[in-house]
């Protein structure tokens, strides 16, 4: 991998030079057969364009045995990451509708909350009264109880410090 990232600018500049070399040749436009292949001398062996495809391959020789790995398509690469990220942008964008509700969020000048959902039942006056008793209740235990702790602190005696 790490041969192929020093020959990436190489690559580049030998693809748009062989494709403009394609387009401009006199053969390609009077329609002459140039063959399939186009290659391209690199560090360590050559470049083979396929001029059927536009795929790229990295040939080597030794003793006459050539073998060539096909070169990684980036473009391809890319499209597949930016359709990935649009996709995690639509997923955003509608989890963000839905947290912010359906009439969109408040805006930051805004002071008052925003209504609450029409399914919250409204107390009635028997729910109130309720309410009311259970929170005089709370009130009650909380005087007896310091009252308790009054009488028990008068119960003990002093200690001198």
């Amino acid at each position: 991998m790490e041969h192929w990232n020093g020959r990436q600018g190489t690559v580049r500049l030998w693809l748009v030079a062989t494709l403009l070399a394609v387009l401009a040749t006199p053969a390609a436009a009077a329609g002459e057969e140039a063959g399939r292949y186009s290659m391209m001398p690199a560090d360590g062996g050559v470049i083979r364009l396929d001029r059927e495809t536009g795929a790229m391959s990295f040939c080597t020789g030794k003793d006459g045995a050539w073998s060539c790995k096909d070169m990684p398509v980036q473009e391809s690469e890319l499209k597949k990451r930016v359709e990935q990220l649009e996709a995690e942008a639509r997923a955003l964008e509608a989890e963000k509708r839905l947290r912010d509700g359906p009439l969109g969020a408040p805006s930051a000048g805004d002071a008052a909350p925003p209504p609450p959902p029409g399914d919250l039942p409204v107390p009635n006056e028997r729910d109130v009264d309720k309410m009311f008793d259970y929170v005089e209740g709370m009130v009650k235990k909380f005087k007896e109880r310091i009252d308790r702790l009054e009488r028990e602190a008068k119960k003990q005696p002093e200690v001198p410090l």
